[in-house]
């Protein structure tokens, strides 16, 4: 057995789009591990069973046959999240508690500004999904452009002041001026259907080069990485 399960029980978007991370990571490290995932639709039912510990018995049907379970959330800002905190039965308080009687073998991991972050390591694989072409990579002009956009920390990705751009903002602002860079002629309204949205989230992230370079650019990546690259280090 050397499966690696991963759960983002906020959104079936999250969800695809982490695995294919993941998968691109396991390449990287030439390992023989698997990954799977859970549903957002799975979390609903686990957390809806009486008597309070359905996600436990989910976690613990699951480690049957994966290794480790590795939840995923986005951070929430500091005054969201401490209220949650407070609430028993919030979300991360649920997954918290499950983490904590797992015996080393579930994890949670929080994505500072969104799951955008993530794809935000690599703006020139972002370019190569807009046009629609990998050569996009090699191509010293789109190299120029990626350049100028592309942040050492992308969790850090937001104004001091409030409100901010975030991540997100950030990727579809991004995903504009690459658009507008394939046909400077394109009208407003149609290049806001071309810009980025959550939909290609999946799809964007296939387009992604996974190196340590890039890893190192996202702290909760960095730590996502760090499971896949155990079980390399040290096979059991």
């Amino acid at each position: 057995m050397n499966n690696i399960l991963i759960w983002a029980p906020e959104s079936d978007f999250d969800s695809k789009t982490v695995c294919c991370i993941a998968k691109k990571i396991v390449k990287y490290y030439d390992s023989n591990i698997t990954v799977l995932d859970s549903s957002k639709i799975a979390f609903n039912q686990a957390i809806k069973k009486t008597g309070g510990d359905g996600l436990k018995k989910a976690v613990d049907i699951y480690l049957k046959n994966s290794e480790l379970v590795i939840f995923l959330l986005d951070a929430d800002g500091v005054q969201s999240q401490a209220q949650r905190l407070q609430e028993r039965n919030s979300l991360i308080n649920r997954i918290k508690r499950v983490v904590e009687q797992s015996q080393g073998k579930c994890f949670l991991i929080l994505i500072e500004q969104e799951l955008e972050a993530w794809l935000l390591v690599d703006c020139l694989g972002i370019c190569c999904y807009f046009t629609k072409n990998l050569g996009t990579r090699t191509d010293p002009k789109w190299e120029k452009f990626a350049k100028k956009y592309q942040k050492g920390q992308t969790d850090l990705i937001i104004e001091a002041e409030s409100g901010g751009k975030n991540a997100k903002e950030y990727l579809v602002n991004l995903s504009k001026d690459i658009v507008k860079k394939i046909n400077p002629q394109l009208k407003d309204r149609d290049l806001k259907k071309q810009q980025y949205s959550e939909n290609d989230s999946d799809k964007v992230a296939e387009k992604l080069e996974i190196t340590d370079q890039t890893i190192a650019r996202n702290n909760s990546l960095s730590e996502f990485a760090q499971h896949f690259k155990k079980k390399v280090d040290s096979p059991e």
